[in-house]
């Protein structure tokens, strides 16, 4: 038992040592920091300095002194813009009017105070840069205005993640359906290895297995804000943390806007559709003039942002919407390459049928010589057609709604070439709502909340043909409450509760069913007939059963900031 004690004190002490260090500055990943020191004009440290940082937009209000060593140092702040006050007894007092703190980053802001009275202000109109030395974490932070002025084709911020250092991405195609998300891979891991948060909690699907950034299958990827609801973001690449242990690719840390003591508002409607596209090159190189006709690929997002007072410098709120409407023949979700087959025209229920496809089939018809081989040994072909299965029949004879054959046979006589294109459609509607409430001067209460459902329709694609139906339906759902309480200027407590949900369904329709092929000996769960290759040729069947897939995730955190002289010392918990 002695022992058990003496290794617990040891992991204590360890676990301090590592924590009351000077450099770990108190962000984390919704919030900024912001440290400095205070000198007179001979250079030396003025402690007692009263430090006082105000948002801009909000009027939240944060105030610290200087202590011995002239250092002052403000931790968990919201990002925005604030500006700094110093005063002191004998000296005038300085005012640097604006100061950008952003998600993860420490600015050092120094000042010199000069001899004077203190009702005397000394206002630094413009400023040089603030500069990052207060931690050695590399990253790239990006604001609002880069998002909206950088082309994003479906207005997705993880298309310019790969502009960061240390980060390499695929090309970007702006024919992707759907979303359009871009996994990045970050100083050699892997895309799956990174770790996604919204105003400081993490977002990714732990159902999954790994932090994929899209939508794949049965799992459904991250929840993409649009552009004019975002604040900004940082991807962050190496030397991050104890805090962002999670994944170890890279962090990205994205901040919803908030609402002001001043209404603003925008909206806007993006559009493509053929006229203005470009055609694809390689589809246009292998095609007749008459025949090169631009696929179809119509995209509207449309929506709009508003945000202010409820009540001065108390109750703030914001609020976005985004509407999306694609119809896209070009991605691969809405293109199907085939080969067909010369099937004998007319009526396949006929009594002749069979023995008609038999001998168009037969290899002594066409020339070939040499027999067609199974797997079991040598079969030959019977050019009556009497060996023909008659499951296989039976699939030749169904029709697709509009009396179509399901499996057409080829016009010219011999095998033929067809790209089928038929248009995909998505659809995704996404709310964000913020609300902030400034209760006291040292409690502040945050709530955050975003909802996406995009559901997909899918009739061609991965080598099937028209008359197979793919429904997929992805949803992301997430909410946040915080509350920040300034206990002393240098204690501050935060603690948080989030609700993160997503949820992929999916289901396949044929216009056919396993009793109407007369297919048998299949398990009663398995709805849909399987999946028939036809290698060089083309796929029908199911390629998925009904499924559901979600992934719910509760979390309860807390975390403390204390300065204490030229330490600071962060600690918390996560449990979900």
């Amino acid at each position: 038992m002695k022992s058990q004690r003496f290794i617990c004190w040891q992991f204590v002490v360890a676990l301090l040592l590592t924590l009351w260090i000077p450099s770990l500055m108190a962000q984390s990943a919704g919030t900024g920091a912001l440290t400095g020191t205070v000198t007179d004009s001979t250079g030396a440290v003025v402690p007692g300095v009263t430090v006082t940082a105000t948002n801009t937009q909000t009027g939240l209000e944060r105030t610290t002194t200087t202590v011995e060593d002239g250092s002052y140092r403000f931790t968990l702040l919201p990002p925005g813009t604030y500006r700094v006050r110093f005063t002191n007894a004998g000296f005038k007092t300085a005012e640097v009017p604006s100061v950008t703190i952003n998600v993860t980053e420490t600015p050092v802001l120094n000042r010199v105070l000069e001899v004077g009275g203190q009702a005397e202000v000394v206002e630094v109109q413009a400023q040089a840069e603030v500069l990052q030395t207060a931690t050695s974490t590399l990253g790239t932070t990006v604001d609002n205005r880069s998002i909206n002025n950088l082309p994003l084709t479906s207005r997705n911020y993880t298309q310019i993640l790969g502009l960061s250092a240390g980060v390499s991405a695929d090309l970007n195609n702006g024919a992707a359906f759907g979303r359009g998300t871009q996994n990045v891979s970050v100083n050699g891991s892997r895309p799956d290895q990174n770790n996604y948060q919204m105003d400081g909690v993490s977002i990714v699907n732990a159902a999954a297995g790994n932090s994929s950034a899209q939508d794949f299958g049965i799992y459904t990827g991250l929840g993409i804000p649009n552009p004019d609801s975002i604040q900004e973001f940082k991807i962050q690449t190496s030397t991050y943390d104890a805090s962002y242990g999670r994944n170890p690719g890279a962090n990205v840390n994205l901040v919803t806007k908030t609402g002001s003591n001043e209404f603003h508002g925008t909206l806007f409607e993006f559009f493509r559709n053929e006229a203005l596209n470009a055609n694809d090159f390689f589809y246009n190189r292998n095609r007749l003039p008459t025949q090169a006709k631009k696929q179809v690929l119509k995209q509207n997002q449309f929506g709009g942002s508003f945000g202010g007072p409820v009540k001065k410098d108390k109750l703030f709120f914001f609020g976005s919407y985004q509407g999306t409407r694609q119809r896209n023949g070009v991605a691969a979700e809405g293109t199907s390459n085939a080969f067909l087959y010369p099937i004998p025209a007319g009526d396949r229920n006929a009594p002749g049928f069979q023995a008609a496809l038999g001998a168009a089939l037969c290899p002594a018809n066409r020339g070939f010589n040499f027999s067609y081989l199974a797997l079991s040994g040598p079969m030959q072909v019977a050019c009556d057609g009497s060996n023909i299965n008659t499951v296989a029949l039976n699939i030749l004879r169904v029709k697709n709604a509009d009396g179509s054959y399901y499996i057409p046979g080829s016009t010219n006589g011999g095998i033929q070439n067809v790209l089928y294109s038929q248009p995909a459609k998505y659809t995704d509607n996404q709310y964000v709502g913020n609300v902030d409430l400034l209760a006291t001067s040292k409690h502040t209460l945050a709530g955050r909340f975003f909802y996406t459902k995009n559901p997909r329709e899918q009739t061609v694609g991965g080598g099937q043909l028209p008359g197979w139906n793919n429904n997929q339906v992805y949803s992301n759902v997430f909410s946040v409450v915080k509350l920040t309480s300034v206990l002393t200027p240098n204690f501050i407590n935060e603690p948080r509760v989030s609700f993160h949900r997503n949820v992929a369904s999916q289901s396949d329709t044929l216009p056919y069913t396993n009793q109407q092929i007369g297919l048998k000996g299949m398990i009663p769960e398995q709805t849909l007939p399987p999946v028939i290759l036809i290698f060089g040729a083309f796929n029908i069947g199911g390629t998925l059963g009904p499924s559901n897939s979600p992934d719910t995730q509760y979390q309860v955190a807390d975390q403390i900031s204390w300065v204490k002289g030229k330490h600071t010392m962060r600690a918390g918990f996560e449990a979900e």
